[in-house]
């Protein structure tokens, strides 16, 4: 296949175009279980049973583990669904667009798909990539859409409404990061995030008290709760990505420059071998 160009293709038929060991990082979130109709037989996502679309993303992922670089990374967002008899908690009737089949609407009896039930299939997916495909998971970022501060009964963000009156909200959805290898491409430096001025306090406290400064220069790691504001668009498409979720795991996840030869990233790896001296050197990953 070639670089530089968007094929508009069936996902399983485009990955096994691409070589072995070949990308250096993957970013996707393929349609949710029971949520929305896109007008395609062939779609993911309206399976008659929930297990049927986490082993067709499993398929995908075992795909994605081929074309995969050993230093490359796979960033899977993916958001659950709850069990209805009527499909009702899987639709908002606000989109008139979302039309589900009768046939996956109660038709399967069992523990798991009762009513109501919130199926946790992410996780599930995730467990199989792990025990299927021995894939190594580093984080299960949360997506925060929506926050609240219970005590000071502050908020801040924006979800999908919900007219459910006997559960909270769904504010969040997952971001799993797979990697193949124990050693892979993470440029943590990229998406680090400026220190609060409290911290700056502290830190001057602890270096008055003669106590180790753990402040690194470049700012702070984000953590695994990670709020991408939700952007407006003039295109009629209620899944889309906020630019700035791809933007992170790129910068994360995709090295600037690899060896011509082997395609192997070149990182800048930064040693402290005390808090006050930072020495910059690269290595290849491999090393």
């Amino acid at each position: 296949m070639q670089k530089n160009k968007i094929y508009c293709t069936d996902v399983l038929k485009g990955l096994k175009k691409l070589d072995n060991d070949s990308i250096d990082c993957i970013v996707t979130s393929p349609p949710y279980w029971a949520l929305r109709d896109y007008g395609s037989d062939k779609q993911i996502g309206l399976e008659d049973h929930p297990q049927a679309y986490i082993d067709k993303i499993v398929e995908i992922m075992k795909e994605c583990k081929r074309v995969l670089k050993p230093t490359g990374s796979i960033w899977l967002n993916l958001g659950d669904s709850f069990y209805a008899k009527s499909g009702g908690e899987n639709t908002n009737n606000f989109f008139k667009y979302r039309k589900l089949p009768k046939k996956i609407r109660g038709k399967f009896k069992s523990n798991w798909l009762q009513h109501k039930q919130r199926l946790l299939i992410p996780f599930r997916i995730a467990i199989k990539c792990q025990d299927e495909l021995g894939l190594i998971l580093r984080n299960d970022i949360t997506w925060v859409k929506q926050w609240c501060n219970i005590k000071n009964k502050d908020s801040a963000g924006s979800s999908m409404p919900s007219a459910v009156r006997d559960r909270l909200n769904t504010n969040s959805e997952s971001i799993f990061l797979f990697v193949k290898n124990n050693k892979y491409f993470f440029d943590l430096d990229k998406v680090r995030i400026p220190y609060k001025e409290s911290t700056f306090k502290r830190k001057k406290y602890l270096l008055n008290n003669k106590k180790q400064n753990m402040c690194n220069p470049k700012g702070k790691n984000p953590g695994d709760c990670i709020m991408f504001p939700i952007e407006p668009s003039k295109e009629r498409h209620y899944a889309m990505f906020p630019s700035s979720l791809p933007e992170f795991c790129i910068k994360a996840g995709c090295p600037e420059s690899v060896c011509k030869k082997c395609g192997t990233p070149r990182l800048i790896i930064i040693s402290t071998p005390n808090p006050n001296a930072f020495n910059i050197r690269v290595r290849d990953v491999k090393k």
